[in-house]
């Protein structure tokens, strides 16, 4: 006789059919049909390829990201770079992100932090018409791809917020947008009327007490994040909590200083009164995470081991490069995390929160020093790299209202 399966146990949800059509049922093949007929499928195709089922946010994200083909500059499993869940640790610590789940500004913010452009739209702040329209461009496209924030009540599911990318459009019914729901050990996939998915977006998510929303996401359009045989080897040691208040004495210094060396001499000051704000990236583990304790194979091991090493020979290649390229590491007094030091600094004097509290002296000065350091391509690449780390994380904190940090005002942060 079979064991009795516990109540706390459930083997998936069947899916609501009174506006909600299965993907793999005879009326969500002829959806399918139709929608691959006029067009409406290009998504489709790259993100199939990339199913996840894992977080909801993170995991909309990861199955993006690899349908775009960027490039995550680290390694998934030697000799392969592909993105996971565990390397997306930027605006929010991934521990936080797997027991509370991501808002729309974080899924934007870490978005933006791994080489994506991401136009963000939360449902108080769009229109029915633009939301279709929007709809319409992602599906139609194979290099533009959607994800949805949205409640699943709204659409007569169990659970609160969800996220899932977008994988087509047929004009059927008025419109029909096809889910590709991340979380297939729940509900599969399936085709919801827009007019519905819309409203399922207007609901407040309790945690901003925001509506939900949707984003536009594309691969960046600068060679920044482009493939390279060493990547990003730097980060920012920093979220959307932690980032406003250590921002802060930075940006006082920018409105109190009058001369260029000054204001260095100051803040070169600040940095050596705290952690370093830019780290190094880990080849192995994610930022932020404790030690792995899980046993690993010999070969296994000696693979982490040897990516490391070449990972070091990188960091110790980019030191010597910044140290003979670099006017800012030259200026600067010391030698531990000179190396990241310089390149917090620069992707500070990019930042128009920063750059627009200077006097215009000071800001000549030094959009200057700036200038002459990116010249060089690999000073580049490192700087640009945190430096949209930094805008990423205040924007999140900005678009986020009930962020006691730091509120916008005029487009820059003001502390409270």
């Amino acid at each position: 006789m079979a064991a009795q399966q516990s109540p706390a146990s459930f083997y998936m949800r069947e899916l609501p059919k009174e506006h909600l059509v299965g993907y793999d049922t005879p009326e969500g093949k002829r959806l399918f049909a139709k929608a691959l007929a006029e067009g409406g499928l290009e998504a489709f195709f790259p993100l199939s390829q990339q199913f996840l089922t894992v977080y909801c946010g993170i995991g909309t994200l990861c199955m993006i990201l690899n349908a775009l083909k960027v490039d995550p500059t680290v390694t998934w499993r030697k000799p392969w770079r592909w993105f996971t869940q565990e390397m997306l640790d930027c605006c929010q610590p991934l521990e936080v992100v797997k027991e509370k789940g991501i808002t729309l500004a974080e899924f934007s913010c870490l978005a933006k932090c791994n080489g994506l452009e991401a136009v963000t739209r939360f449902a108080d702040s769009t229109s029915f018409e633009a939301f279709h329209q929007a709809v319409k461009i992602c599906a139609f496209s194979s290099d533009q791809l959607m994800a949805v924030s949205y409640s699943r009540a709204s659409l007569g599911q169990t659970g609160l917020g969800h996220f899932s990318p977008v994988g087509g459009y047929t004009s059927e019914n008025g419109g029909m947008v096809l889910i590709l729901d991340v979380a297939r050990f729940k509900y599969p996939s399936y085709w919801v009327p827009i007019r519905m998915l819309f409203e399922a977006l207007i609901p407040k998510d309790p945690v901003t007490n925001q509506p939900r929303g949707y984003s536009m996401l594309r691969r960046h359009h600068t060679g920044d994040f482009g493939p390279n045989s060493i990547g990003s080897l730097l980060r920012l040691n920093a979220t959307k909590f932690t980032w406003p208040p250590l921002f802060k004495p930075f940006y006082t210094a920018a409105q109190s200083s009058h001369t260029y060396p000054s204001l260095l001499q100051t803040l070169t000051h600040l940095l050596s009164e705290i952690p370093t704000p830019v780290t190094s990236r880990s080849p192995d583990d994610p930022p932020n995470a404790p030690p792995s304790l899980h046993c690993r194979s010999a070969p296994t091991l000696l693979a982490s081991v040897e990516s490391k090493l070449t990972y070091e020979r990188h960091i110790d290649s980019f030191l010597a490069h910044l140290e003979a390229k670099s006017s800012m590491y030259a200026g600067l007094d010391g030698e531990f995390t000179r190396m990241e030091k310089t390149v917090f600094l620069l992707s500070l004097f990019g930042m128009q929160a920063f750059l627009g509290v200077l006097v215009p002296a000071v800001k000549r000065a030094v959009l200057e020093a700036v200038g002459k350091d990116l010249e060089d391509e690999w000073v580049r690449r490192e700087v640009m790299a945190v430096r949209r780390q930094m805008e990423s994380v205040e924007k999140c904190c900005r678009e986020e209202k009930e962020c006691t940090c730091a509120a916008a005002v005029g487009g820059a942060i003001t502390m409270r």
